[in-house]
């Protein structure tokens, strides 16, 4: 099932389409000074593309993120997203995924930013909420119309750069603000599913932890019932739920992302690859490299570069 996002035409005088356009212009700015990261604001992430661009395997992590210009495509699982400038992204668990960037040309760069979320600061403004409900949604990726107010918090952000004194006291303060904003848009019910105290949810989150953490071990749905604390059955129908995949498919296409950042980062050759993220045989895990990706590690690995090499420049 295929989901396209279209959001109002945003002209140059409209409030939010004026934001957008700053905001594209700050991070234009940004990136081409300090780079996609900016450690002195934790989880900051910009992105500024001026190629076409398809990653086939990564991951996205707890995160609210903002399309400032262009379009992107998604998969997760069976379902793919489609949006463009002005959407809200917010991500409600470390899930893998598939993209490409639509569209994009020199003249038509790609323009977005993302902020990691704090699972405290979600548990925290969640629980000073005055209504308590039981929340069910399993809805991992959400897609909204960017507020004027979570515009705004990232202009202010970004804004903190050029006044680094001013990053401790005030910078927490929009980021808190931004959480809260996550959580009341469309994306809250799954936040809440997953970072409310005693949510089924937090267990689901609590297995995925460990898997990231484990990726490399063999495991059993017994050993992930115990860190969830819940029977083998409900483990895999609420695993299956939240990220669309079983434990061990998961765990396969985290072996295999690992996998290709490892060799992207050049830390060793195909078969030192296979056995650092865990795997006994490099035969089979060449075997699932090109099932997954359609293409060998080797040459996945060149596409991988090319494309970063010409997204950058």
């Amino acid at each position: 099932m295929t989901t396209t996002q279209s959001w109002p035409s945003l002209s140059e005088t409209d409030e939010r389409g004026v934001l957008l356009r700053n905001l594209a212009d700050r991070v234009h700015r940004i990136v081409l000074t300090s780079g996609e990261w900016d450690s002195r604001i934790p989880g900051l992430h910009l992105s500024y593309v001026q190629t076409p661009y398809k990653v086939p395997n990564c991951f996205y992590v707890l995160s609210v993120g903002l399309i400032l210009q262009g379009r992107k495509h998604l998969n997760i699982g069976k379902d793919s997203y489609e949006y463009g400038a002005g959407s809200m992204i917010v991500t409600s668990v470390d899930m893998p995924t598939s993209y490409e960037l639509l569209d994009v040309t020199p003249s038509n760069p790609f323009i977005s930013l993302s902020l990691k979320l704090n699972p405290a600061i979600l548990a925290e403004i969640i629980s000073s909420e005055s209504t308590a409900s039981e929340h069910k949604s399993n809805e991992v990726f959400s897609i909204d119309w960017a507020t004027q107010e979570l515009l705004e918090d990232f202009d202010r952000l970004l804004r903190l750069l050029e006044r680094p004194q001013q990053i401790e006291t005030r910078a927490p303060l929009l980021i808190k603000d931004i959480h809260y904003l996550a959580l009341a848009g469309t994306a809250g019910e799954s936040l809440r599913s997953l970072y409310a105290p005693g949510a089924v949810g937090q267990r689901i989150r609590r297995v995925i932890h460990w898997m990231r953490e484990n990726f490399r071990e063999p495991i059993t749905i017994e050993q992930l019932s115990d860190v969830a604390g819940m029977s083998s059955t409900t483990l895999h129908r609420h695993f299956k739920a939240f990220t669309s995949l079983s434990p061990v498919q998961y765990q396969k296409r985290l072996r295999l992302y690992e996998a290709q950042q490892f060799l992207i980062r050049g830390d060793g050759d195909v078969n030192s690859a296979a056995y650092a993220v865990g795997y006994q045989s490099p035969q089979q895990f060449n075997r699932d490299y090109k099932k997954f990706f359609g293409i060998t590690p080797g040459k996945s690995t060149k596409n991988m570069k090319r494309n970063l090499l010409s997204s950058m420049a």
